[in-house]
């Protein structure tokens, strides 16, 4: 297996795309693994120029990442922002078999409506497990959407809101879309309209999920506050990206380890998802699809994310991010709404 370079997190031989500023103006750049960075605003301005017509895009890139004079032989000065710009955020739920039964037996609200009286944590779960062995696994994906309101880039802050305290990371293998795809495609088609991989954070707060003044008892915006979508710090190409059991997830907070999961070890795979998602709707140059969490988030440890912590996250060959916590300024405003009701 290729060397992986310390500098970048890349692999050897490869490069990947990212959005950098350097304070006075933002631009695409290609990265090699050894940090190396070269300005790719003449030939790609912005991100549906990249992403459009991928497979060209791909044969243009791999010639400059051999042949053009970098800019910059080091990162330093650059801050990473997210790799595409504007992107439709598409969300994979429950796509980890042991995450989605620890997230339906640890987590409050609606969840515990479930447990049978008495039940302990174990059979609790291992009925939840059976739930998503033969319900999700034979069924289809589930997707919801998130806005670029909440998009921040792979050293960011991230900021916590002031309604709620179960604030809770999720690390995801993220696909990073091309354009140009029809309605309805199959898994087979879906593959070569994914365009590489990136490292994403698709955070919530969990006391604000729970709701029981609607039916549907679940609230998403839960999911949606700034900066609760970390990623970057660049997009890998797919073409270099082999087996996804060979990418590792880890997460860690204040140094200790809290996920720790090969990538690959999913209900449905990228491809899967981006043809369900082509007959849902429409799939623009760029956008992103988050593709779930693996397990050990905050509910199961009983842990939540404060200020003055600091996450780290990095899965292999993608790189790595890191962020601090601290707490929303508000200038002394308060929440007119507050905590959602639940009975």
């Amino acid at each position: 297996m290729t060397e992986i370079n310390a500098t970048t997190g890349l692999r050897e031989g490869t490069f990947a795309i990212g959005r950098v500023t350097d304070g006075q103006r933002s631009f695409n750049a290609l990265i090699r693994p050894a940090g190396e960075l070269v300005d790719l605003s003449d030939r790609f301005p912005d991100t549906p120029s990249i992403y459009q017509d991928w497979d060209r895009s791909f044969e243009a890139l791999d010639d400059l990442s051999r042949t053009a004079k970098q800019v910059a032989d080091s990162l330093d000065g650059y801050r990473f922002l997210p790799p595409t710009d504007r992107p439709q955020i598409f969300c994979a739920g429950s796509n980890y078999r042991q995450h989605a039964a620890e997230m339906y037996t640890f987590n409050e609200g609606a969840y515990q409506k479930e447990r049978l009286p008495g039940e302990s944590d174990d059979d609790f779960y291992q009925r939840n497990l059976a739930f998503v062995t033969d319900k999700r696994a034979q069924g289809m994906p589930f997707i919801w959407l998130a806005t670029f309101g909440s998009l921040v880039g792979s050293d960011d802050d991230i900021v916590l809101p002031s309604v709620g305290k179960a604030h809770d990371w999720e690390a995801e293998l993220t696909a990073v879309l091309a354009g140009g795809s029809p309605r309805y495609l199959t898994p087979d088609e879906a593959s070569t309209f994914i365009a590489g991989y990136a490292i994403g954070n698709d955070m919530h707060t969990g006391d604000l999920f729970s709701r029981s003044d609607i039916k549907w008892n679940a609230d998403w915006i839960a999911k949606q506050p700034p900066t609760f979508k970390q990623i970057g710090p660049y997009v890998v190409p797919r073409q270099f990206v082999g087996d996804l059991n060979d990418l590792q997830i880890t997460l860690h907070v204040n140094g200790e380890i809290k996920q720790d999961w090969p990538a690959g070890d999913m209900i449905f795979s990228p491809a899967e998802y981006l043809a369900y998602a082509s007959e849902r709707l429409p799939v623009l140059a760029g956008d992103v699809l988050m593709m779930g969490s693996p397990p050990g988030n905050g509910g199961v440890h009983g842990q939540f994310l404060v200020p003055g912590d600091e996450v780290d996250i990095a899965i292999t060959g993608l790189g790595s991010q890191h962020h601090r916590v601290i707490a929303e300024e508000t200038d002394g405003r308060k929440p007119y709404y507050g905590l959602p009701v639940f009975e």
